[in-house]
């Protein structure tokens, strides 16, 4: 039997003045679903162009019928291009994470740290590679050499160590999952981080704007943008 979908998506500025992040939910002409969320970086100016760019050529390179490796590089092109002459954009960048489900599969590919989550029967799973240094913090807390605590508040948590700037791409990650009836994707900017696991699978079941709600009365200050597509498998 052929797996039905349903997405939708949201955005928040949270406690920033603007909005750097950019999103797109599309049905191809085959039925296929793509979704695409990307954190702009650059200040107000270069992180919004940069990450609109990106977007759009993703999901232009996508519906006429590349895939999301070409979409991710007509994008980096995109952004090289954009920035060539101006110098306000200078340094501009972001994050990727793009996703593709038909029937029971969903294949991704993401730079950077924008989280995938496959939430199924009440638990929460990241899909994709994490491209900051939090995996390396997080490391140095099995090794004994940080504690916990020490290493959620570190200060280079967050900093990135690859994300779409128009310079080649030294990590890349890619992969393809098989999705049960009643699992939901969540594509998020690191602004959902805000939150935990367990307030994420306990969200995930109902509008994005819950969730997005959720990540908002967290009450963190400075709350970075946060946006959220979710895709349902309903058969």
């Amino acid at each position: 039997m052929t797996a039905r979908w349903r997405g939708e998506g949201g955005q928040d500025r949270g406690g920033r003045p603007y909005q750097e992040d950019s999103w797109a939910l599309r049905t191809l002409a085959d039925g296929t679903v793509l979704a695409v969320v990307a954190d702009g970086m650059g200040g107000h100016a270069g992180g919004a162009v940069a990450s609109k760019l990106l977007v759009d050529a993703v999901v232009g390179t996508v519906e006429r019928g590349g895939s999301l490796a070409d979409g991710l590089s007509a994008g980096n092109e995109a952004i090289r291009q954009g920035s060539r002459g101006r110098p306000e954009l200078e340094g501009m960048g972001s994050t990727l994470v793009a996703a593709l489900v038909k029937d029971d599969e969903v294949r991704w590919i993401s730079v950077g740290d924008s989280p995938f989550y496959l939430v199924s029967d009440g638990s929460v799973r990241r899909l994709n590679a994490d491209h900051s240094m939090a995996p390396q913090i997080d490391a140095l807390v099995a090794r004994g050499m940080l504690t916990a605590e020490e290493a959620a508040a570190h200060p280079g948590r967050h900093t990135l160590r690859e994300a779409v700037m128009g310079e080649p791409l030294k990590l890349i990650d890619q992969g393809s999952h098989r999705v049960a009836s009643g699992a939901q994707l969540l594509l998020c900017s690191d602004g959902v981080q805000s939150i935990g696991a367990d307030v994420i699978a306990a969200s995930a079941a109902g509008p994005v704007r819950e969730l997005i709600a959720a990540v908002l009365a967290a009450g963190v200050a400075h709350q970075d943008n946060v946006t959220v597509i979710k895709l349902e498998r309903e058969s």
